[in-house]
């Protein structure tokens, strides 16, 4: 009797079986599907000096059996990871560190935000029961700049610099003075982006020659800012001469003059003198010497009368 109802006692094994593997592949692929569902992507904005904390999924740690991040900051990829099983991993070396909340839940945080802290962060994490990935698009809101305003000289003309340093986004810079309103925009504008994601901007503006009493004043605007953060810059009021070309111009004129004098001396030595023969004596170039002097001493005789009358009193 027993041998007879043991066909049956197989099939339905073996049929129960089959059932069993199909169920377990099934609940394989909801699995799988309920995984891949998971994978979000968002954006997060945070404030420059601000604790940041960053959050893969909700499950707690006697849940997990482990998490990544991977950080891409402009190419450059660095990991932080830990696992039940594995030592904690920290290749970014830079301060950020993988914590758990006092109900276990894992997260990772960064603790003073900066520019260079900006970048893509993908996380993922496996637990009992499933698995979840993020790609997380980390950047700041607004970084202010730093106000600066400055004269220089190009040439011989002076020049009016207005900088914006680290700013994010780039701030925007306008001229504003008390002699000429159409010239707020005017002047060239220079902006480049710095190694850590920021903005520096210049704008120069050449000042006339000539200026009346006023200043000048440099208007910056950026996001970050609710009202227009300007600064002042004294302009002396007069003619544009730099000290340069002031000390050229004497030097050149002082150069000039003594050209001209000796120029001068050359032209009335040489019409003194006259050409002597090789019969002459010394005797001549004493009269000569006598001749240089005597026009003086008649010039004085005529000129002084003290000088006459005294001399009449000995003769």
């Amino acid at each position: 009797m027993s041998t007879a109802l043991l066909p049956g006692v197989i099939e339905r094994t073996t049929t129960e079986m089959g059932n069993t593997w199909i169920i377990g592949f099934i609940s394989l692929l909801a699995i799988s599907a309920t995984w891949s569902l998971e994978t979000v992507a968002r954006s997060e904005h945070f404030r420059l000096g601000h604790e940041v904390i960053l959050t893969c999924c909700n499950k707690t740690w006697s849940e997990m059996i482990y998490t990544i991040w991977k950080i891409d900051r402009g190419g450059t990829v660095c990991q932080i990871s830990s696992g039940v099983n594995d030592q904690p991993l920290d290749s970014c070396n830079d301060g950020k560190v993988m914590l758990n909340t006092t109900s276990g839940e894992s997260y990772l945080r960064i603790p003073e935000f900066s520019i260079s802290d900006e970048g893509f962060y993908y996380c993922e994490s496996v637990y009992r029961g499933g698995s979840n990935s993020a790609n997380i698009n980390v950047s700041v809101i607004v970084a202010p700049p730093t106000v600066s305003a400055s004269l220089e000289w190009e040439g011989s003309k002076r020049v009016a610099v207005c900088l914006a340093e680290g700013g994010k986004p780039a701030a925007s810079i306008s001229w504003r003075n008390t002699w000429n309103s159409t010239s707020t925009t005017a002047g060239t504008i220079k902006a480049i982006q710095n190694q850590d994601g920021s903005y520096s901007v210049e704008r120069r503006l050449v000042l006339p020659d000539v200026i009346p009493m006023g200043n000048l004043t440099c208007d910056v605007r950026h996001p970050s800012w609710v009202e227009v953060h300007t600064v002042t810059l004294p302009i002396p009021e007069g003619a544009s001469i730099p000290w340069l070309h002031v000390i050229i111009s004497v030097v050149t004129i002082s150069v000039i003059m003594a050209t001209l004098g000796g120029l001068y001396f050359t032209q009335k030595h040489l019409c003194r003198i006259s050409p002597s023969t090789p019969s002459e004596s010394k005797a001549p170039q004493s009269q000569d010497y006598v001749e240089e002097v005597e026009p003086y001493a008649s010039y004085v005789q005529r000129v002084n009368s003290i000088y006459n009358s005294s001399a009449d009193l000995f003769t």
